[in-house]
């Protein structure tokens, strides 16, 4: 329930939220040099993904990415097998 809860109070500011977690990553590689560089270029991919999606400007890659960490969700019984975690 904890993670659902979580998911409808990003699902009402999630492009604001998205763009401050891009910002946020970009920022850190910048500051922290190469010793973050990968962990915030993978954090930063996957919230460009979401963006597309949610934009509606997807490429196949973001979408099969989108789909991979749904089905996770689903598979935790975080999310019901008919709910999507990008969708309101």
């Amino acid at each position: 329930m904890y993670w659902k809860n979580k998911i409808g109070e990003l699902m009402m500011n999630i492009e604001e939220f998205i763009e401050n977690k891009i910002n946020s990553y970009a920022q850190d590689i910048i500051d922290k040099g190469d010793k973050y560089d990968q962990l915030s270029l993978g954090e930063i991919g996957f919230y460009m993904s979401l963006r597309s999606v949610l934009k509606g400007n997807a490429t196949k890659q973001d979408i099969g990415l989108m789909d991979a960490v749904n089905d996770t969700l689903q598979a935790l019984d975080i999310i019901k097998s008919d709910e999507t975690f990008y969708k309101k």
